[in-house]
């Protein structure tokens, strides 16, 4: 029951996929965060399930492309979006740390956050657009179980900005532990299948989200004085992005060579 419970938590809390209401205790909603993978590992399936009926159906790779990108907000319910337009808000203010919390906390949406929203929307869509012509979709659903993975790692070890995040917090004894080792077990399995499908690229494009994963601590320790709710979105937000275009030009370079 407890593990239902938890998984139910899951996918109420990052996805907009109906769940049973179950009374949150401390443990479950702890436990909740070793199943944040397994959402998008839904995400996954889900996109694979539309693009199949896409090719049936035979619309062009545009259109295709927009509408799977379309389903990735529609099944999160913009969950991390609102993060990343927060933190990009306040990033690209250019003020002091101080002031540069102020405005994530502030919520009301920012012109710059727009904008980047914007920026972003773009890279997903050319990106997904762009495996669709090169026949290599299947390499771009390893982003959104890689991200939430290592996202999760982020959650459990990077420095916190202060106590009243929205992060999970952990209080129950060994439970950082237990989770931090799930999330290592998610990646371990998804790059076993990526040796299995003999997907180099997909490999490559972990491999990169890994270095942003160091990049966005950089940033976030520097920018903020550590991680937040609002600075998780972010990281997965651009992670998505980066994963699927460095799957990409991974494609792009074999063919060229």
């Amino acid at each position: 029951m407890d593990f239902f419970r938890s998984l139910a938590i899951a996918f109420s809390m990052y996805s907009a996929i109906p769940m049973p209401q179950f009374q949150w205790d401390q443990k479950s909603y702890e436990n909740s965060f070793s199943f944040f993978p397994l959402v998008g590992a839904g995400l996954s399936g889900v996109l694979f399930l539309v693009y199949r009926g896409l090719y049936w159906l035979g619309p062009d790779s545009l259109a295709a492309a927009l509408i799977l990108t379309a389903v990735v907000v529609i099944y999160t319910g913009g969950f991390h979006i609102d993060g990343y337009m927060d933190t990009m808000d306040a990033l690209c203010s250019h003020r002091s740390r101080e002031e540069k919390i102020q405005i994530m906390k502030d919520p009301h949406i920012g012109a710059f956050g727009v904008i980047q929203l914007m920026v972003l929307t773009l890279f997903m869509v050319s990106g997904i657009y762009q495996a669709i012509r090169l026949n290599s979709f299947s390499s771009v659903l390893y982003a959104f179980v890689i991200s939430r993975s290592l996202s999760g790692v982020a959650v459990c070890t990077f420095k916190r900005r202060d106590s009243n995040t929205s992060l999970i917090r952990f209080e129950t004894k060994g439970s950082r532990q237990v989770t931090l080792i799930w999330m290592f077990v998610y990646i371990f399995l998804a790059l076993m299948l990526m040796l299995f499908s003999h997907d180099q690229t997909a490999i490559l494009a972990a491999l990169v989200s890994v270095v942003w994963l160091f990049i966005s601590k950089a940033i976030c320790e520097k920018e903020f004085g550590g991680i937040s709710g609002d600075t998780s979105g972010y990281f997965l937000c651009i992670c998505e992005a980066a994963f699927i275009w460095s799957a990409d030009i991974g494609i792009l370079f074999r063919l060229h060579v």
